[in-house]
């Protein structure tokens, strides 16, 4: 989906507004959840996911923020990516994440982040969006 369409289609449920990059989009929803929506063929490395951080920092700086990722059945991420994702550093901006996968290998790559990098903070991998949205509501 083209990220014109992406801005489109979240305008309604924005309260920030929409950070648009290539390959991705950042806002905070209405809800007060940080939403991160990941574009068909994404490839994500270290520096993507530094900028995304700073993203977070930039539309709340004084809260650790909950957020909704939503990824494509194709997007990849390197090591690097990663651990960094994962780090002390990321916690002290992000209290919880919920990841909306879509495809087996990305439930396996999933799976994987959970159990090699060990994020510090409540992480869970879901294929419903709404789902996700009502498990991270119990973190504010």
């Amino acid at each position: 989906m083209q990220m014109a369409i992406l801005r489109e289609k979240y305008l309604d449920i924005a309260l920030s507004e929409i950070h648009v990059f290539e390959g991705y989009c950042i806002f905070m929803r209405k809800d007060g959840i940080m939403q991160l929506q990941f574009e068909d063929g994404f490839n994500g490395d270290v520096e993507d996911a530094k900028n995304m951080i700073n993203v977070f920092r930039k539309i709340a700086p004084l809260a650790r923020v909950l957020s909704l990722v939503i990824y494509q059945e194709d997007n990849t991420f390197t090591k690097e990516a990663r651990e960094f994702i994962a780090s002390d550093e990321v916690s002290k901006v992000v209290k919880a994440d919920a990841l909306i996968i879509r495809g087996i290998a990305l439930a396996i790559i999933g799976n994987g982040y959970l159990k090699i990098n060990k994020p510090k903070r409540p992480t869970r991998l879901f294929t419903n969006a709404d789902v996700g949205l009502k498990w991270l509501k119990q973190f504010k």
